[in-house]
């Protein structure tokens, strides 16, 4: 009876096989980020003076890119074909509520790109090597506001990581009440996605707290690892549906 849910079409089979593999990739940026933070002190990005901010690019280049936001960028960007294949999945289950949540994810990604200042960050930091001591207080100011501006994990980048958030946790709402994707993807999901909300809220606004939230974060990234894990497992499972109900 379940497979009267899914409508035969081999485009589909390729886009879900395709979202599979772009939830493999979430993973593998995951373990990256989770590998290279080793051994980095987790410190608060406002306590960073901004010269320091600025040899960092010249000295470790992926550690100013990581902790300013690049994986989360990556991640966001990676999630969006997931959400776009969420519609269809659920095209028979709560077709409204996931075109929310969709839009309401593309909307946080497309915030969180556009107020995120690590590009222009690193743009400031390659002139800076090259300019003269009288000239660099100059770029320092410069720094300085982007930082405040659009700092990783500050109030200037919060909306949109809040906005995804949000919309993770109602997509795996509706993973609780329907048939498609099962109670345990979405109880997985619901409690990384509740973990890393509580997570975002304590960093932006909470700074004392900074310790206690990256505490928080640790089992939260692995909840949603595991999440995504069998996202692309389930994925791969409807991508065999459409083939084998083309097949037929």
């Amino acid at each position: 009876m379940e497979k009267d849910l899914y409508v035969s079409n081999k485009h589909f089979r390729t886009f879900y096989r395709t979202v599979a593999f772009m939830a493999i990739l979430i993973v593998l940026v995951g373990v990256t980020d989770v590998i290279t933070s080793m051994g980095v002190t987790a410190q608060d990005n406002r306590t960073i003076p901004v010269i320091e901010w600025l040899t960092l690019f010249q000295s470790h280049q992926f550690e100013a890119f990581s902790r300013l936001g690049v994986i989360n960028m990556l991640t966001l960007s990676l999630s969006i074909p997931i959400f776009l294949a969420f519609n269809q999945a659920f095209r028979k289950e709560r077709p409204l509520l996931v075109a929310f949540a969709s839009t309401l994810f593309f909307v946080g990604t497309a915030v969180y790109l556009s107020s995120n200042t690590v590009f222009a960050l690193f743009a400031v930091s390659q002139k800076y090597a090259e300019i003269s001591d009288l000239q660099k207080p100059i770029l320092e100011a410069t720094s300085q506001s982007l930082l405040e501006q659009g700092a990783d994990l500050t109030p200037g980048t919060f909306l949109g990581l809040f906005f995804t958030q949000i919309a993770g946790l109602l997509i795996t709402s509706a993973m609780l009440r329907g048939k498609i994707f099962g109670k345990w993807i979405g109880w997985i999901g619901l409690t990384g996605y509740s973990i890393m909300t509580i997570f975002f809220i304590l960093t932006a606004f909470f700074p004392a707290h900074y310790a206690a939230a990256m505490l928080v974060a640790a089992p939260g990234g692995l909840i949603l690892l595991i999440y995504q894990i069998m996202l692309a497992r389930k994925f791969l499972q409807l991508g065999a549906m459409e083939g084998v109900n083309n097949d037929h």
